[in-house]
């Protein structure tokens, strides 16, 4: 892996300028026919900055401050050429970044070095792999030529089109032998939603059938409530439910549910959807004692049996499964 990082650190020194004093750079449709120069040039810096070369591509990682310092970013690259002939191979196709400072601009890596002449073009697409609670917020593309006047200093240009796809994690950019092209990448990282509860499936409610944690729901006495976590379509143990079993299942996960939130369907605050089931099957089964009725059909028994059995198991985001 080629980390020219040395360079770098004083290259963007140099480039600092351009981030600050030009205007963002314009976004172009990729073309097939051949480069040619933007003549409106910027200035912007006073020497070349040591070791910089002609046909560098350099990815650079930013982090925003304030995000934690214990971090890694992967990608890929891979070259393609615009002109049908063998194109130069990235310097770097798997360019990865670790425990990147936040706030900070000189993280950077030579990707590609290009070897052919100015009007030989490859095509070099760059690819981030998306992880959890880290999102890109901003992918940048500066291009430099040298002076030819001023061999001194550095030049803004956009001699080369290039697309950037935030939301995508991509950026399509050219390189070639005259040019100097700097993407910088930024990410943000996004804490993830502390959670508001846990927990248990009707499975661990039946299981710890003598246990404190059962209690009283929807009318029924905590002994009935355990007496209906208990029971199975071959042991109903004095538990009828209309010979149907889905019913007994979508019962027996209303239960649960109502234990997991604490018992109270009248303040119950899961998430929405697992609410709304809640009322529904509240409002779509009866009975006392032992005895389970209701008016909800089949289906309707499927779809609320679903719901409440995944928050049951931990699968709504901020209610985990409850550690044993």
């Amino acid at each position: 892996m080629s980390k020219k990082l040395g360079v770098l650190a004083v290259a963007i020194a140099a480039f600092a300028v351009a981030c600050a004093d030009s205007t963002s750079p314009t976004v172009n449709d990729l073309g097939s026919g051949a480069p040619s120069l933007d003549q409106n040039y910027q200035v912007v810096g006073s020497a070349i900055p040591a070791g910089t070369q002609y046909g560098n591509v350099y990815l650079c990682k930013q982090v925003s401050a304030g995000d934690p310092s214990t971090n890694s970013f992967a990608f890929t690259v891979s070259s393609t050429s615009e002109d049908g002939s063998s194109a130069t191979a990235p310097l770097d196709a798997t360019p990865d970044f670790t425990n990147i400072a936040p706030g900070t601009t000189n993280n950077c890596i030579t990707i590609y070095d290009a070897t052919d002449g100015f009007t030989s073009v490859d095509r070099l697409l760059i690819t981030e792999t998306g992880q959890a609670n880290w999102a890109t917020t901003g992918i940048t593309v500066q291009q430099y030529v040298f002076s030819t006047g001023q061999e001194a200093q550095l030049l803004l240009t956009t001699a080369l089109d290039y697309t950037v796809n935030v939301a995508g994690q991509t950026a399509t950019v050219r390189g070639n032998s005259e040019t100097v092209t700097i993407v910088t990448w930024t990410n943000d990282f996004t804490a993830p939603p502390e959670p508001e509860g846990c927990t248990y499936t009707k499975g661990w409610y039946q299981n710890k059938n003598g246990a404190p944690t059962v209690i009283g729901v929807d009318g029924r006495s905590k002994t009935e409530a355990q007496a209906i976590f208990a029971a199975t379509p071959g042991k109903p143990g004095g538990v009828t439910f209309g010979g149907n079993n889905s019913l007994l299942n979508l019962y027996q996960q209303l239960l649960a549910a109502l234990n997991n939130l604490g018992g109270d369907a009248n303040a119950a605050d899961g998430p929405d959807a697992v609410d709304d089931a809640i009322a529904d099957a509240l409002a779509g089964t009866g009975g006392t004692g032992l005895n389970i009725t209701t008016t909800l059909t089949q289906q309707e028994i499927g779809d609320l049996t679903a719901t409440l059995s995944a928050f049951n198991e931990g699968t709504f985001e901020g209610w985990p499964h409850c550690p044993e």
